[in-house]
């Protein structure tokens, strides 16, 4: 037999092979009629040749090209006419400029039309509900456009060499002095002080949140993996960023109205979820007191759905390289660490290291510890809405989100310092678009990925609180069998012990400590979700005060708890399995970190928080009586 055969005989061979593997997994026996048609069908197809090439030596390869679906429209039949392709082949450039035109037009039309014709919602709040909303977003908006479409596009490249290079040039050449950096932190710690010690005046309970901020910070350096290491430019700006939110939220009036305004608009947001889980479950989902079942984990679903369609469209992406720019200039952490904290404001601990994922083999042991950190201090957005759905005052749910990020990226420096150098860059990070087909696929894909979700915490919440039930069942048989009274000693009574000298340097009143020292153990040892629950109740049953209830809002803020070990350690190991070791031996660390993280902001927003906040704020009151008293020295 000649070469020619063998090659020949070979190249049958493969593809006979390539049609028996076809065909074989729709195999229902020759007997079945669409089996033949199937089998006939194939034999006459000339798709086997195309999708099966043959090399030189007559080894197959196989090569699948992605069909191309033709459009038998109408419309495009008109199009594809010569006619009219010759009329219409200059207008095919600007097709895209003429559409954002007559977008840009009607939305003008419609501003004015709004501004100029009197309706019902001027009676409503004007910057929030009226036209000054709509003010807002057309701002925001031309800023937006004027950036992307005039700055950027023409001036981007000029700027940046111009402006941007020399100034981060500079910044990098200041932080290397060695008297800079500490000169900066003494201002920035002493005109804090500065400015809590004359706020304080008549509220010393402040000053005892001052307490837990200096000791979670004594804490960390203490127990950090090398002390001598730490850089306190990350910590001083981690911290700082914490401080400024916390003025803006808790003590600023306007800031504190624009987040009032956009917890309302979340909170209104999330209710649109009544609707369909209304139509699935009827009365239920309306029933009152709320089924956990049926008027909480539909907001999951719900948001789920919301984000990816923004994933899909790039503006989840947008936001957080943006927020993970600021947090890598500022607080000066890595870009893979700035960019994940930024995204743990929006996702779980799991689903932001995805961004960064083609980094994480090659991260230091410090950047693996911030990573895991950042995810262990924030809550994703989507438990978030359950949490707002339980009462939880959303302005200080959604501050504290916010604030845990650089207070994570802060203490994660502190706890476990870089000792390596990053092999990573922000210009090596890109973030893709969604793979979706379209807008309506996205939207499919959310809902099914939160599916699961949604299935593990209804059953984590079902197996831990009936295991929280065992075990205070045999402690208080343990308690009775030594002399105490009966539904006297509990799991969450012994939390309460344990934990409250941590409430109390949090800024607690004593008399509160023992409920939110429970709280907190119920967080570290089951889940935040359980410990929002039970804040609920005790919110409702009265049993803390406005102070307390706000700095357990912001304690309990974030995924740090034993259960979650295993769930970073399952998601990292899958993403980098040759890091699995080293995972392991800063997760737990991390952990501990994440907690503190949580911790540290409460302290701030206890130091901040004005004993009259229930009331209107006193905080401009006394510093005008006090500016007031200074213009009299002076005129004396």
């Amino acid at each position: 037999m000649t070469d020619v055969e063998t090659t020949d005989g070979k190249v049958k061979t493969n593809v006979a092979m390539t049609v028996m593997n076809e065909v074989a997994p729709q195999q229902q026996g020759h007997d079945n009629p669409a089996f033949t048609d199937s089998h006939k069908a194939r034999r006459k197809s000339p798709t086997i040749t195309s999708t099966t090439q043959v090399n030189e030596e007559g080894v197959s390869k196989d090569h699948d090209p992605e069909p191309q679906e033709e459009d038998h429209s109408l419309l495009a039949f008109i199009f594809n006419q010569s006619f009219v392709k010759s009329k219409t082949a200059g207008l095919s450039k600007w097709q895209g400029s003429i559409i954002a035109f007559i977008v840009t037009v009607a939305y003008a039309a419609f501003v004015i039309c709004a501004l100029l014709i009197s309706n019902i919602v001027e009676e409503a709040s004007f910057w929030c509900d009226a036209e000054g909303l709509l003010i807002v977003i057309t701002g925001i908006l031309f800023i937006m456009m004027l950036y992307y479409l005039i700055i950027k596009a023409f001036f981007g490249k000029t700027l940046n060499e111009k402006l941007v290079v020399p100034l981060s040039a500079l910044g990098d050449n200041l932080v290397r002095v060695r008297w800079v950096p500490w000169v900066a932190f003494v201002v920035l710690v002493a005109g804090a002080l500065t400015f809590i010690g004359v706020d304080v005046q008549g509220e010393m309970i402040r000053l005892q949140s001052l307490c837990g901020v200096v000791s979670v910070l004594l804490l960390g350096f203490i127990f950090s993996a090398a002390p001598l290491k730490v850089r306190w430019r990350h910590v001083a700006w981690g911290v700082s960023l914490q401080f400024v939110l916390g003025l803006l939220i808790l003590r600023w009036p306007l800031g504190r109205d624009v987040f009032e305004c956009m917890s309302d608009k979340v909170a209104t947001f999330l209710n649109f979820t009544s609707a369909g889980s209304s139509f699935v479950f009827g009365d239920l989902a309306t029933v009152d007191p709320p089924i956990f079942a049926f008027q909480t984990l539909p907001v999951i679903l719900f948001f789920s759905f919301c984000i990816q369609i923004l994933y899909y469209y790039g503006v989840m992406q947008t936001i957080v390289m943006k927020l993970g720019w600021f947090l890598q200039v500022t607080i000066g952490t890595t870009a893979c660490e700035s960019v994940n904290a930024a995204a743990n404001i929006f996702l779980g601990m799991t689903e932001a290291p995805l961004l960064i994922k083609p980094f994480i083999p090659d991260m230091t042991k410090s950047e693996l510890h911030a990573v895991l950190t950042g995810g262990f201090a924030t809550i994703a957005g989507s438990v978030l809405a359950a949490y707002i759905s339980f009462g939880v005052d959303p302005v200080h749910l959604i501050s504290a989100s916010v604030m845990n990020a650089p207070a994570a990226l802060a203490l994660s420096k502190l706890f476990y310092p870089e000792t390596e150098k990053s092999k990573t860059s922000a210009g090596n990070i890109k973030i893709e678009g969604g793979k979706e087909a379209n807008m309506l696929h996205a939207a499919t894909v959310g809902v099914t990925n939160a599916i699961p979700l949604v299935t593990n915490i209804a059953g984590n919440l079902v197996a831990f609180m009936a295991f929280i039930e065992l075990i205070n069942h045999v402690f208080d048989w343990s308690c009775t069998m030594v002399g105490y009274e009966e539904d006297t000693c509990s799991l969450e009574s012994l939390f309460g012990v344990i934990f409250m000298p941590l409430a109390w340097v949090m800024g607690v009143e004593w008399d509160k400590c023992d409920e939110v020292g429970e709280l907190v153990g119920l967080k570290i040892t089951v889940n935040e979700f359980v410990a929002y629950s039970k804040l609920a109740d005790m919110r409702d049953a009265g049993m803390l005060s406005k102070r307390a209830e706000i700095i357990a809002t912001y304690a309990l803020c974030g995924f740090s708890n034993i259960s979650s070990i295993g769930i970073n350690l399952g998601g990292f190991g899958a993403m980098a399995p040759s890091r699995r070791g080293d995972l392991a031996k800063v997760v737990v660390r991390a952990m501990i970190t994440g907690s503190c993280a949580c911790f540290l902001t409460a302290s701030i927003a206890g130091t901040l928080l004005s004993v009259e906040e229930d009331t209107e704020p006193a905080f401009y009151h006394r510093h005008l009586d006090s500016l007031a008293m200074l213009r009299g020295a002076v005129g004396h």
